[in-house]
């Protein structure tokens, strides 16, 4: 089970002791039962911090332990329905409960709840049944030795500094997390395995798949780093030079074959028909994705159990993909590796000690000042990582502990001789290192990191999701604090990664989605009982002979018929097309907390979910739901409704309005148009999500927006349709700027922008004057963190844009679809956090000015001024320049300003300081003659910096940190110079660059030009380590006759060539010469084309369309998504 027993009692003895106890006791006919619940919880309380521990390696100890819960989870319900009948029988009970806590005791309300006789005798009995039960355990407990103490007094509070050192210089990001990394071995391991996938192998296993090789793979023991090896492969320039599609695919102990494929299809840019659940189909229609396209797979992870995924399911279709495909495989067993006939296993051998000690303490020096601290316990660090057996996975965890405690020698000495490295009795597989860092977590942190263990493999946790299911658990219960659930929830969930028992997706935002490492994910199974996760086990077994709790079911069939047994199951999770019968399914449960379906189809959710008087958390995303049902009014303790991407449902039922605490909604990805009106009654909402703007047809003129008037309590707010709103009177009724608790608002309104990023010419001045107003009188809070604008089509900027620096905790913003305003927003500069700005498709801007950097003075911006709340604002006004001599942006790290195609100038001198922490820069789209002088004097950390389709740039210069440079489609480059750090370039079709020089450290370049009739002399002239080309076959077949005096005396100084004869983008015949110097190989292949040789080429263009409408596709995920934004997606898709 997923809680933990200490903390489960104390939750429950909190409840009981806001009780009026007498008089429940008096209502219920049960004098002194209540007291004595009450008592007995708290007297065992005292000893169920050790039983907690022992149950782990004592079979009779885990025993009792399940009873204790059983009892426990019963009084939990019994709790519940007490406030289930309280809300049902006192109509005026729905005001008190809006501003009562998660239990009300008070009385004479309470005197409702148990006025019926037969109910109140009902409970009554009840009480009576858990005391006994109680009792009886508590006798028995006395069998066991139980060391007693003091309830929570091994778990302080999060909030009490759990962490004696701050780990906020801890930094991830995209690729690969560089703490997990260390020594040469790994490098060199990652350049063998490249070098294997890249070369031609010979088909030595007699397959007739010449194609596709399973080249190589990575074998070891859980934990050692098989995955980490293979992410640096995957993510190796050298790979994603030489691959069309690189797939990363996890697989679990028993895979689902309609899944596997269904993803590859989808991995490999291709569709299928949702219902084509017929394995025979898709692999036809993956023998279609992949054709001719040389691909790389990686395999992570595959057990005996499921190696007959490539044999039986992808090893023929796969076989179609270009000569070069290749496999990537991840095991711990060899024999698999050999059953696949992989051509190179190789093993991962554990940590030396010293690159363990390594390892170890870049998990524990948040910052170099610390290292010398750290480098005095160096003898009982080795003495740690030789307990950790050279496993990473190991190493990092108890590192994560480490991190929490002081650097003393005491308190390093305490963890290398805690006892749960010599601990008999526990299974063999349940890793040391793990087990100790679970061991050292609060009791509160315990559950919520087993309950993450509910999410399958290939699932990410994200940050909302997990919360909300903490929450229906009442895990996140904390006297001590004043911080809403949903921020104590985010603290816990920053602490398990901090920990590293929850690992962040590097790519995105704010640690907004992590995963669990199998080893760690295996452990917390092990030691959780009443859970089932489909993962390697025997479902349909399990599910008619375990008596669950917890049901986490992914991409397998399962017979819901032996659910049947389960009336006791609070969490039910299900992920892929798995077609769960809810109707059946939900009719035997009665103590549902949490539904949660991701990509279930054929799924309807059934009207007997209204029945599930404990629901608090329900998630149905993705899914072809059509309807919430009409009375789910009725779920009095509903907390939570995400219906994200659930596209075929277009109302919310009316019900909806007796949900008082409801906290969190998501409608974004639907067809809903409009809401219920009294929504503004849900006070309690802190999340909402895709709210549309709406009006009515009464004669009071009501608007959608005025309902969020009275949410005074919300944190996060999306708000589309906005130019329906008629007025600015109206959306000032929405009085955003005295929402105090509001961090992040996103202000939608439906594009006016064509494909070619043309204004529409229909725009009438009433719009854009409504447009104005209404923009106007949405000013946000000054504590706004982040903040989007999509589809703005009004020519004036409002007054609150014109003085942005007044929002001083802002620290990501994005305009995007900016349609008619040629101005963008004044004082962004002055913003102490701003680490990211993101501008799109903003074809009025033709000039980015002085005031963009430096603020207004005299408190004046342009357009109209902000209103107070409630109130409308006036007309434009006038507005002055300061002359301030901060520093400008100066936590900027990613800027982009992406199709601008009336962008002429950027205004920025060197004597105004800015951008001093500037990362990466992103230009296209626009029509800028040179780069600002300030940028190249100033933003001294620029490592990479994109300049596509600048159509009249002329030079690249004077950029002296600048690491890599992507140049794409900018027709009048003729030079780049004086980028003394430039490592890696790439040039796309920029036929007017002569000159590249003052780059001594570049040693990585792609050229791709399919016009080009020769190479550039450039070439010749750079010291190249690696080299790869796209052009013409008929250039390919110059480079091809090894004439020094002509195309291969550019290149025959280069130790590594990649080239690639194209007619087309979409060409998919295989012509390429590999060409390595030192030791010298040449391997050239000339295929025959089908294509017409004098086509028409337009790839480049449609190259940069393709690449902007993935950036709108990322940018509209990022808004409606529940996960939080996806900064480092965007930087990824916008290079």
């Amino acid at each position: 089970m997923a809680a933990v027993v200490d903390a489960f009692a104390s939750k429950l003895v909190d409840i009981l002791a806001g009780m009026a106890k007498e008089e429940v006791e008096m209502l219920l006919g049960v004098p002194g039962e209540i007291t004595k619940l009450e008592t007995t919880l708290g007297d065992l309380s005292s000893i169920l911090g050790d039983a907690e521990r022992r149950r782990i390696r004592d079979k009779s100890t885990e025993r009792w332990v399940r009873e204790l819960k059983d009892v426990m989870y019963d009084a939990d319900d019994i709790l519940d329905l007490c406030q289930i009948m309280e809300g049902e029988q006192d109509p005026s009970a729905s005001k008190a409960a809006a501003k009562s806590t998660s239990r009300c005791w008070k009385m004479p309300s309470m005197f409702f709840c148990f006025r019926n006789p037969a109910v109140a005798h009902e409970i009554g009995k009840k009480i009576q049944a858990l005391n006994q039960r109680l009792l009886d355990l508590e006798k028995r407990s006395s069998r066991f030795g139980f060391i007693t103490q003091s309830i929570n007094s091994s778990a302080p509070s999060i909030n009490k500094a759990v962490s004696f050192r701050s780990d906020r210089n801890r930094k991830t990001g995209s690729g690969i997390i560089q703490s997990d990394v260390v020594g040469e071995k790994i490098e060199q391991d990652t350049k063998k395995i490249v070098d294997l996938l890249i070369r031609k192998v010979d088909d030595h296993d007699g397959s007739n798949d010449k194609n596709v090789v399973v080249a190589a793979a990575i074998t070891g023991t859980g934990g050692i780093g098989k995955t980490t090896l293979a992410k640096m492969v995957f993510n190796d320039t050298t790979v994603k030079e030489n691959f069309d599609r690189r797939i990363w695919l996890s697989i679990n102990k028993e895979v689902n074959q309609i899944s596997v494929l269904q993803n590859i299809i989808t991995d490999l840019g291709s569709s299928y028909d949702v219902s084509m659940g017929d394995k025979t189909r898709l692999e036809k229609a993956l023998e279609e994705a992949v054709c001719k396209k040389r691909f790389l797979l990686v395999m992570d992870d595959v057990w005996s159990e499921s190696e007959n995924v490539w044999s039986e399911v992808l090893r023929v279709p796969l076989s179609h993909g270009a000569p070069g495909s290749r496999v990537l495989v991840t095991t711990r067993n060899v024999g698999v590796a050999r059953k696949m006939k992989a051509h190179v296993i190789h093993r991962v051998d554990k940590l030396e000690q010293e690159a363990a000690w390594i390892l170890l303490k870049k998990q524990v020096v948040p910052c170099e000042t610390d290292e010398d601290d750290i480098d005095r316990l160096v003898d009982i660090g080795r003495r740690i990582v030789e307990k950790c057996d050279g496993l990473p996975l190991a190493i990092k965890a108890v590192g994560g502990l480490l991190l929490k405690k002081e650097s003393t020698r005491g308190v390093w000495e305490d963890i290398c001789n805690h006892y749960t490295w010599s601990l008999e009795g526990i299974n063999e597989d349940i890793n040391r290192a793990i087990y100790l860092s679970y061991e050292e977590l609060p009791s509160h942190l315990k559950q919520c990191f087993l309950c993450c263990s509910l999410f399958p493999k290939n699932e990410a946790i994200i940050l909302e999701d997990v919360v909300h299911l903490w929450m229906a658990e009442g895990y996140l219960q904390d006297k001590t604090s004043s911080k809403q659930p949903e921020d104590l929830g985010s603290d816990y969930y920053k602490e398990l990664v901090s920990r590293n028992l929850l690992n962040p997706e590097e790519r995105w935002y704010a640690q907004a989605r992590c995963n669990m490492h199998d080893v760690v994910r295996s452990f917390a199974h092990h030691i959780t009982g009443g859970v089932l996760v489909s993962e390697g086990q025997n479902v349909n077994h399990t599910l008619s002979t375990m008596k669950l709790r917890h049901l986490s079911v992914s991409y397998q069939e399962v017979d819901w018929n032996s659910f049947q047994k389960q009336v006791a199951v609070r969490t039910l999770m299900a992920f892929g097309r798995n077609s769960a019968q809810l109707k059946d399914l939900l009719s035997n449960l009665s103590c549902l907390r949490s539904l949660y379906l991701n990509k279930v189809d054929d799924v309807e959710l059934p009207d007997s979910i209204c029945h599930q008087r404990h629901l608090r958390f329900l998630r149905v995303c993705n899914s072809s739901i059509s309807r919430l049902p009409r009375d789910i009014g009725g779920l009095k303790f509903l907390q939570a409704i995400n219906l994200y991407q659930c596209a075929n449902i277009s109302q919310l039922p009316g019900s909806i309005l007796k949900l008082q605490k409801l906290r969190f909604l998501i409608i974004g990805g639907t067809k809903i148009t409009s809401v219920p009106r009294g929504i503004g009654k849900l006070k309690d909402l802190v999340f909402m999500k895709g709210f549309p703007t709406c009006s009515d047809d009464s004669t009071d003129g009501w608007c959608s927006l005025e309902e969020l008037g009275p949410l005074s309590k919300l944190k996060v707010l999306s708000i589309t349709y906005l130019e329906k709103a008629s007025s600015g009177f109206l959306a000032a009724r929405a009085m955003l700027s005295s929402k105090h608790h509001l961090k992040q608002l996103f202000l939608n309104f439906s594009s006016r922008l064509g494909v070619n990023c043309e204004v529409e010419a229909n725009i009438s001045e009433e719009e854009h004057e409504r447009m104005e107003e209404v923009l106007a009188n949405l000013c946000p809070p000054t504590c706004i963190e982040i903040l989007g604008i999509s589809g703005y089509f009004a020519r004036g900027l409002p007054r609150w844009m014109g003085k942005m620096s007044d929002f001083g905790s802002l620290r990501r913003v994005v305009l995007k679809k900016y349609a008619c305003c040629p101005q963008l927003p004044n004082g962004l500069g002055q913003l102490p956090f701003l680490d990211f700005l993101w501008i799109k498709r903003a074809p009025s801007v033709q000039c980015i000015g002085h005031d963009f950097v430096v603020p207004c003075s005299g408190g004046e911006g342009d357009g109209k001024g902000e209103a107070p709340a409630g109130q409308l604002v006036g007309r434009r006004q006038p507005h002055r320049l300061s002359r301030d001599t901060r520093v400008a942006f100066p936590k900027l790290r990613t800027l982009g300003f992406v199709v601008m195609p009336g962008l002429r100038e950027w205004d920025w001198e060197e004597q105004v300081s800015g951008m001093p922490v500037l990362d990466i820069l992103t230009i296209g789209n626009c029509k800028l003659e040179c780069l600002p002088p300030g940028l190249a004097h100033h933003a001294r950390q620029l490592r990479k910096l994109n300049l596509r389709n600048v159509q009249r740039l002329v030079s690249v210069e004077n950029f002296p940190s600048v690491v890599e440079l992507k140049l794409n489609s900018n027709p009048k480059l003729e030079r780049i110079s004086n980028c003394p750090s430039l490592q890696k370039i790439d040039i796309a079709t920029c036929p007017a660059v002569k000159l590249l020089e003052g780059v001594p450290s570049l040693r990585s370049m792609e050229w791709w030009d399919l016009h080009a009739e020769a190479l550039p002399q450039y070439i010749q002239e750079t010291p190249l380590s690696k080299l790869r080309v796209d052009c013409s076959p008929s250039l390919l077949k110059l480079i091809s006759l090894k004439d020094a005096s002509s195309e291969w005396g550019k290149i025959s100084h280069v130790q590594q060539l990649r080239a690639y004869g194209k007619t087309s983008n979409h060409d998919s015949v295989d012509r390429h010469i590999f060409y390595t110097n030192e030791p010298y190989s040449f391997e050239e292949v000339m295929g025959e084309s089908t294509d017409s040789e004098d086509e028409d080429l337009n790839d480049e263009y449609d190259s940069t369309e393709r690449d902007e409408e993935d950036e709108d596709a990322a940018m509209d995920e990022e808004e409606n998504d529940t996960a939080a934004d996806e900064e480092d997606e965007f930087v990824e898709t916008n290079e």
